[in-house]
């Protein structure tokens, strides 16, 4: 059936004929005659009879009202769909971030791409830098939005597979149990070369904020304090603010931590985090993925295709 000869035999019922129907279909009554008798042989049976009260459907006719209207709709909405998809407007999207790393940056970008992709249905996965690049090659993640101290390295590590672009730059900031709530802003690394450093066990996959801090002693001949392994960052914020350990994270942590926790910039200044994105270049982004690509990277979305 073609769903253009319901559309007009919905019209003609409603009507109660078949030139006010032409009318409103801004066609001549002539060809909206044809097409409703192709539909009726097409089917093998009548849809329309005429009455005192004008053309009213036959019982063959009432059924196709009642599912044909529902059919036009279905078409209708999945038309509008289909043709968001295609602009990027809508589909699901798969990302996975590293938190909590991601609420320095990831609810603006969230934000402005709900302006722009409305109807899209996004899936925010918390993930292990382990886990990551398996995700991705997988297909089960679409995007990946990590930090790490060397995103050269990244690039070189995975050019084979995986497009890698840079976002932006984290500051780092310490994260203090509130007995230094008086320490001065900002507080001396020296200040904290005695505190135990809770940190993320080093990652052969995506080098992070460890391996970040231990080069940086390294190569300013500092003598690498007392570290402690922590799952995550996430989990680290307990401990810390059990006074058994300190920390460093962007300074937005503190909107999670309230009161638990004392922030303060470090003198000299930490090295930054960076923020990259990483995704297949074995497989094509669908076009809701690659609307959030321009989101994350503006123009220089079009050369990272």
């Amino acid at each position: 059936m073609d769903i253009r000869h319901i559309r007009y035999f919905l019209e003609i019922t409603r009507q109660g004929s078949i030139s006010k129907a032409a009318k409103v279909l801004q066609m001549t009554q002539p060809p909206l005659s044809a097409a409703l008798k192709n539909l009726e042989d097409e089917l093998g049976v009548k849809l329309l009879e005429r009455s005192a009260r004008g053309i009213v459907p036959t019982r063959a006719g009432e059924l196709l009202l009642q599912k044909g209207g529902r059919l036009v709709d279905e078409t209708e909405q999945l038309t509008r769909e289909l043709s968001r998809q295609g602009k990027g407007l809508s589909g699901i999207l798969h990302l996975a971030v590293i938190l909590p790393f991601a609420w320095a940056y990831l609810p603006r970008v969230l934000a402005r791409f709900g302006d722009v992709s409305p109807y899209a249905d996004v899936t925010l996965t918390d993930v292990q830098p382990e886990t990551v690049t398996e995700g991705i090659r997988s297909g089960r993640l679409d995007i990946a939005i990590v930090a790490t101290g060397a995103p050269e390295k990244l690039r070189t590590m995975y050019q084979d597979d995986m497009a890698v672009e840079p976002i932006s730059k984290l500051s780092l900031s310490a994260v203090l149990p509130n007995r230094f709530q008086h320490a001065p802003k900002p507080i001396t690394l020296d200040d904290l070369m005695e505190e135990t450093w809770l940190l993320p066990s080093p990652s052969i996959r995506v080098p992070g904020i460890t391996e970040l801090m231990v080069d940086y002693w390294l190569e300013n001949g500092l003598t690498l304090p007392r570290m402690k392994a922590v799952t995550s960052l996430q989990t680290t914020l307990p401990l810390v603010a059990a006074d058994m350990g300190m920390s460093i994270m962007p300074p937005e942590i503190q909107q999670i931590a309230k009161t638990t926790v004392v922030t303060r910039h470090v003198d000299p200044p930490l090295p930054p985090l960076h923020v990259v994105a990483l995704w297949s270049s074995q497989r094509e982004l669908s076009d809701v993925g690659m609307k959030f690509i321009e989101v994350l990277l503006g123009p220089r979305a079009k050369r990272s295709r």
